[in-house]
């Protein structure tokens, strides 16, 4: 059947309304000799989360400041003033730098709530909120896989976590003191719930609310037909933004009134075109400069690859590979918006804990050597780099990804070879290639959707495959 041939059909199945099987969010996996993987996923848990501590007090001048939480930190006081300062002002320091508050007055209000802690009470709230928060998400993963919960899952779910931990957008995500992993774990603890919960859809709704990106995700409980789910996280969004009203009407008014000019500020202190920002406008805006080319192969990019991963995404969804079509989901939001600097890009988390399961299941090298591949290259090495991406021996050790070896800032970017343009787009090129090799396994696989007649087989036997692998 040719792909446009594939395409038709796999609209046709997927408008319409007919009910699909629900996600149960269970299974009955579990690993071989529980008991031992505990214990080992325990050892390996504390090794890693001390090493990370320990790495952080050494170098705790490059690795506890937290500047983009210092920013959260100082707009949460000009919320209270309920004025437009909250968006016309920057705020935070550190080595001369001050950034814009950009997200939704939520935001504020809830970094507003925290403000008691104090700043260092805030460095220690997030890191330990973000640790609890990365260990939920690979426990949600395993458990969208089938893995029932019990000391296995306990034992997968630690030994993954510490392997994560030291992945490249996890690192930056605690350094800078950001809130994607809190993002990440309210949107995939929110879809790891059975259908049948009647309050699923407020944690992509609040995630929503906090940030406006995870919003992808409302469309995505629409097109795999959990109408009442997408319903609560809509609500939910809405219910932040009457909230946000209540609390600072005129700093709402404002921010909803100049919603495009207040994201565009971050273009004052970092070029769309700088190599952290692994979008798929970066690249272009990288290649072509800032402008109308830019901007229309993005429109165009963005429309084509969107549509593909979104139908791809439903349609896992449906025949039960729920953690498959999160995962396409989550890579959309990282290409299609204009920003998505490189510790945006946790979604790598999910998907590498899908590609292992697949490695389990396959049980072939091949899978294993391609997840040890996506994990090295994905990993925060520790690397001696100035702020061009140059070697400097005074610098002290912090948790560089490969992507930084190439050259970057003061428009470095434009005058990249070859290898250095690959180099420098890799975190993008390597999330849309996982993205279409799904895309294309998924669309091609032509076995009829299950249906409440004919329900799917369980994810609870031995030899299911993921569709990844098939």
């Amino acid at each position: 059947m040719s792909f446009p041939r594939v395409l038709v059909t796999t609209c046709r199945e997927l408008l319409t309304l007919a009910p699909r099987i629900p996600f149960t969010g269970g299974g009955g996996r579990e690993p071989r000799r529980p008991g031992r993987v505990a214990v080992v996923g325990g050892v390996l848990f504390v090794l890693s989360v001390g090493l990370w501590a320990l790495w952080t007090y050494f170098g705790r001048r490059d690795m506890w400041h937290m500047l983009d939480l210092s920013v959260y930190h100082d707009a949460a006081h000009a919320f209270r003033n309920d004025d437009n300062s909250m968006y016309t002002e920057n705020y935070g320091y550190w080595k001369g730098k001050k950034l814009p508050f950009i997200y939704p007055p939520f935001s504020g209000l809830l970094f507003y709530v925290l403000l008691p802690l104090g700043f260092t009470g805030l460095k220690w709230f997030m890191a330990i909120g973000s640790m609890l928060a990365l260990f939920a998400v690979v426990w949600a993963a395993w458990g969208m896989l089938g893995y029932r919960r019990g000391l296995g899952r306990l034992g997968v779910s630690a030994a993954t976590f510490a392997a994560v931990l030291w992945l490249e957008p996890v690192e930056w995500t605690l350094v800078w003191g950001q809130i994607n992993v809190l993002l990440l774990a309210l949107v995939v603890l929110d879809l790891a719930l059975p259908d049948s919960r009647r309050y699923k859809g407020i944690g992509v709704g609040v995630a929503a609310g906090l940030k406006l990106t995870p919003a992808i995700f409302i469309v995505y409980l629409l097109i795999t037909r959990r109408f009442r789910a997408a319903g609560v996280a809509t609500g939910a969004f809405a219910a932040t933004v009457v909230v946000g009203l209540v609390t600072a009407p005129a700093a709402s008014a404002y921010y909803w009134s100049h919603i495009v000019s207040i994201s565009g500020k971050v273009n004052d202190q970092l070029s769309v075109g700088t190599l952290n920002n692994q979008s798929v406008q970066g690249m272009f805006t990288r290649m072509l400069g800032e402008g109308g080319a830019a901007t229309g192969l993005w429109l165009l990019v963005c429309l084509i690859v969107g549509a593909l991963g979104l139908l791809a995404a439903a349609r896992a969804s449906l025949r039960g590979d729920e953690l498959v079509g999160v995962v396409i989901t989550g890579g959309l939001s990282l290409f299609v918006s204009p920003i998505s600097w490189s510790h945006h890009w946790v979604w790598i988390v999910p998907a590498f804990v899908l590609l292992v399961h697949t490695a389990v299941i396959r049980a072939r090298p091949l899978w294993w050597w391609l997840t040890g591949v996506f994990f090295l290259y994905f990993a925060a090495w520790p690397l001696r780099l100035n702020t061009g991406g140059d070697w400097d021996g005074g610098q002290t050790l912090q948790p560089w990804g490969l992507i930084w070896l190439a050259p970057r800032d003061n428009s470095r970017e434009e005058h990249w070879t070859p290898i250095e343009f690959l180099l420098g787009n890799g975190y993008l090129f390597a999330g849309i290639a996982l993205t279409l090799v799904l895309v294309a396994a998924i669309l091609r696989d032509r076995t009829p959707l299950p249906t409440p007649l004919t329900p799917r087989e369980p994810a609870a036997t031995p030899d299911r495959v993921s569709s990844t692998a098939r």
